[in-house]
């Protein structure tokens, strides 16, 4: 029985992981959706959601590893990287900490806790961008206004603050069909109620 929920938890991971890469692919190439800070940040970037779901679904460990393959694929379709140090701040641990929504499982069944953890989630992310950005691309700030203001107010805030928002409207829209799917095909363990 481990071996079986164990492929299943990884492919819920894969699957969700090839769908979190669509939707960023969508969010670059459809007009209206394809709105990006200059150097780099989706204003609508709703590719948050399947890494959401990865978590809540199969936990933290997969959603960590969920996100972190999410965001290695988006280095390679984003064409590299500006920074060795960006490569972690931007992408690796921006995404992966969007794991951390497996420890509000129950997000699936209370929509308040799915919203918590998707706010969660999104405020690490903005706070792992932000202080990459402060640190890693302080001469990108305005002269005269500190790099720390403009990383984490001016830059960050407003496309972190929109993708956010979009996932969670997304998410609590299509969170009925996913516990639907969740139940019908025992994706949730319900003897593990040490979670959210």
């Amino acid at each position: 029985m481990y071996h079986s929920k164990e492929l299943q938890r990884l492919t819920i991971t894969s699957i969700f992981t090839a769908l979190a890469v669509v939707f960023g692919m969508m969010t670059k190439f459809i007009p209206g959706l394809n709105l990006q800070m200059p150097q780099g940040g989706a204003v609508f970037g709703f590719s948050m959601l399947p890494i959401v779901l990865i978590g809540i679904l199969a936990g933290p460990k997969y959603g960590f590893i969920g996100g972190a393959m999410y965001g290695l694929a988006s280095v390679l379709l984003d064409g590299g990287f500006y920074h060795w140090a960006s490569l972690f701040s931007d992408y690796v641990i921006a995404f992966g900490i969007i794991g951390i929504t497996g420890f509000f499982r129950k997000g699936i069944d209370k929509p308040l806790t799915f919203a918590l953890a998707v706010l969660l989630a999104g405020f690490l992310r903005y706070l792992s961008h932000s202080l990459g950005g402060a640190i890693i691309f302080a001469e990108f700030a305005p002269e005269g206004m500190n790099p720390w203001y403009y990383s984490f107010i001016i830059y960050n805030l407003p496309y972190m603050a929109s993708s956010t928002a979009v996932t969670l409207v997304l998410g609590l829209l299509t969170r009925p069909l996913i516990k639907q799917l969740a139940t019908d095909y025992k994706l949730i363990d319900r003897s593990k109620e040490d979670t959210l």
